[in-house]
């Protein structure tokens, strides 16, 4: 995210349990909406809001795992066509290690 200039000094009035309220303006700025995460962290004896960037994760039951697996695997034409791209002999496979 592209630094801004700092704006103008706004108080802030920390309740009983800890809590501030963002005001409007720098929600709206910033585009804040309830749920929002923040990272906080304290910089030379600052404390540094950043808002954070979320990527969803997704729970795979085992069936849904092995389902994605099989779809993921490669047929034996498709197979030979990128051994031929990469310059491999198309009909040698690599010994396993026992």
């Amino acid at each position: 995210m592209a630094s801004r200039p700092p704006g103008p000094a706004t108080t802030l009035i920390v309740s009983p349990r800890g809590q501030i309220t963002l005001p409007k303006l720098v929600r709206a700025r910033l585009r804040l909406v309830p749920g929002s995460i923040l990272l906080l962290r304290e910089e030379a004896g600052k404390i540094v809001l950043d808002p954070a960037a979320v990527t969803p994760v997704s729970h795979y039951t085992d069936e849904e795992i092995e389902r994605l697996v099989g779809a993921d695997r490669v047929s034996p034409r498709e197979r030979a066509a990128l051994r031929r791209r990469w310059g491999l002999k198309v009909g040698a496979r690599r010994r396993r290690r026992g």
